[in-house]
């Protein structure tokens, strides 16, 4: 799987730069071993130099530095071996170049069986078709409102959310509009957009307020996002928010942005 590689590769990264680390560093640190010795109410620390030594020199609190630096030596000496050992397991996945083959099994099924088989594993553009391809109701309230077409072929209730939606499809991020949360036994709010994040294989809310100038909607909606609280729908986590003032529309190139460092998307 591709992104199984991706944070391999970005693991392998860190462990190298803590082995440049690690090796720079030892060489300059105090020759020798630490002893603890915890049977005092407080520890006793003592040097160890030679190799039959098993007391080593007693290092008192005006010396602590010293402890400290036989201390980090035996982490790093530990560390390096730990992250050498950890590259050579990564360099020989990676080299086997296997990631995916599992996932292949149900994308090279003809469209025929695959109809008849309720796959395990898919690879990230499987799942996003079929994530989209899922049937829901949409808002019912005032569908005459939905005058506003996209790119995709359907309708919105507003310009804004038009070219929201415009810049999901033209930015790769699948979405569905106008989906239906449940917050409470038989109850329901709509959720003006509702993306998949395909790369971690999880769902991304974005409500955008068209009418904060009017009181009345402001509370209405204040109210609306204590009930996504209650499902664990809140900003920070899965939640984006959007907005229109009267004399200040929502800046679409710093949307754009926003939404392209949120989903990790390179822009350039």
């Amino acid at each position: 799987m591709e992104k199984l590689s991706i944070i391999l590769k970005q693991r392998r990264e860190s462990l190298i730069q803590v082995i440049e680390y690690a090796e720079k560093r030892l060489p300059n640190l105090a020759y020798g071993k630490l002893r603890i010795s915890n049977q005092q109410v407080k520890p006793q620390y003592f040097h160890i130099k030679n190799l039959g030594d098993t007391k080593g020199i007693y290092i008192p609190q005006s010396n602590i530095q010293l402890a400290k630096n036989l201390a980090q030596k035996s982490y790093l000496e530990k560390l390096l071996r730990a992250a050498q050992a950890e590259v050579r397991s990564i360099d020989q996945i990676l080299k086997q170049d296997t990631f995916g083959q599992a996932e292949e099994v149900y994308t090279k099924l003809p469209s025929a069986r695959k109809a008849l088989v309720t796959p395990l594993l898919m690879d990230d553009a499987e799942y996003a078709k079929r994530w989209q391809a899922e049937i829901f109701e949409p808002n019912p309230y005032e569908p005459e409102n939905r005058r506003y077409a996209t790119k995709r072929g359907e309708y919105v209730r507003s310009k804004t959310e038009a070219m929201i939606a415009d810049s999901y499809y033209d930015m790769g991020i699948p979405y569905k509009c106008d989906y239906p949360v449940q917050v409470g036994p038989n109850r329901y709010r709509y959720m003006d957009f509702v993306l998949l994040d395909v790369k971690h294989r999880k769902e991304i809310y974005h409500e955008h307020f068209g009418l904060l100038d009017d009181p009345q909607y402001l509370m209405d909606n204040l109210h609306k996002l204590s009930e996504y609280k209650n499902i664990g729908i809140f900003v920070g986590k899965n939640l984006i928010l959007t907005h229109d003032l009267k004399d200040s529309p929502l800046d679409m190139n710093l949307f754009r942005k926003c939404i392209a460092e949120i989903f990790g998307i390179d822009q350039q």
